[in-house]
């Protein structure tokens, strides 16, 4: 019993050592991001792209299947379209088209000029997704079927841009900007919710959350933009949305005959409408919590307005 024993250890010594011996060092690049390989084919563009992951850390994707797009560990809100038990009538939820390989060299370029060369090359190497997902289109649902345009979009580990088909060709003014605005505005909302950045304390010292006033020259005098938005999180993504979308020759222009309870951003940091002086003081408030934090010129994104 004994010598069983013994050779039996010895044996297991030995697979010990014989598994020891094989393990070697991997001096490449671990693969963390699964199926996806790079480069996806042989254009220019893809160098970009691999440049890109070597970067940021960031896969830039343009072959990609359904559940990148939907998949979600926490709930089903980002969901594909589907039918009721008719047939033919759409359940709310999300569509997307791939992007089209003949024109993702010109919509690569309009992500970068209207979106990356807003951030630093630090900051986007540590808060930039695990993806970008580049597409046709993205649009929302609705019961009635109608299709509203929900591009660019935050998913769960990835930012989506759309306008890869021949239309990034063509595209108006309007369609620039609000591409601009909302690529910034998605990006920047998606930091706070993931813990990537904090909301500048500053910020929210300065208007009085328990008691924001009650109408809505109220609540412009006691510093809310959006009467409506009056929760820290509310307040915040507002100042975020009206700074990214706007030029800050529009925000300090003479508002003219537009009336208080329209909520265009023009003159919204104009004397006249800002009678209680909050508005500004959040506004500055801002502006320097992004450029000393993070480096980030928050008011270049809005300058950046397509006339």
């Amino acid at each position: 019993m004994k010598n069983k024993v013994f050779y039996f250890a010895v044996a297991l010594a030995l697979v010990a050592c014989a598994k020891e011996e094989s393990i070697q060092h991997y001096e490449g690049t671990e693969n963390v991001y699964g199926d996806h390989t790079l480069p996806q084919g042989n254009h220019d563009y893809d160098a970009f792209i691999v440049d890109f992951l070597d970067k940021y850390n960031t896969l830039v994707l343009y072959k990609y299947v359904a559940h990148d797009v939907y998949w979600n560990v926490t709930n089903n809100v980002v969901r594909p379209v589907e039918l009721d038990s008719v047939g033919n009538v759409a359940v709310v939820g999300y569509r997307y088209a791939l992007a089209d390989e003949d024109f993702i060299g010109e919509q690569l370029e309009l992500i970068r000029q209207k979106f990356l060369r807003h951030y630093p090359d630090e900051f986007l190497a540590g808060m930039l997704p695990k993806k970008i997902l580049l597409a046709r289109s993205f649009v929302s649902v609705a019961l009635t079927g109608v299709e509203t345009n929900a591009a660019p979009f935050s998913g769960y580990d990835y930012l989506l841009f759309p306008y890869g088909g021949a239309e990034v060709q063509a595209l108006t003014n309007a369609q620039v900007n609000d591409f601009r605005t909302r690529a910034s505005e998605v990006f920047l909302r998606r930091l706070v919710n993931n813990g990537k950045i904090e909301r500048d304390p500053v910020f929210l010292s300065i208007s009085n959350y328990a008691s924001p006033g009650s109408g809505n020259a109220a609540r412009i005098v006691a510093g809310f933009i959006t009467p409506s938005a009056i929760t820290r999180e509310d307040d915040w993504n507002a100042y975020v949305a009206a700074i990214v979308a706007t030029p800050y020759d529009t925000l300090v222009a003479p508002r003219g005959t537009l009336p208080v309870t329209d909520f265009n951003r023009r003159g919204m940091l104009a004397p006249e409408y800002d009678t209680g002086g909050l508005i500004r003081k959040k506004y500055d408030a801002m502006v320097a919590y992004f450029r000393d934090v993070h480096d980030v010129d928050i008011q270049a994104i809005g300058n950046d307005f397509v006339q």
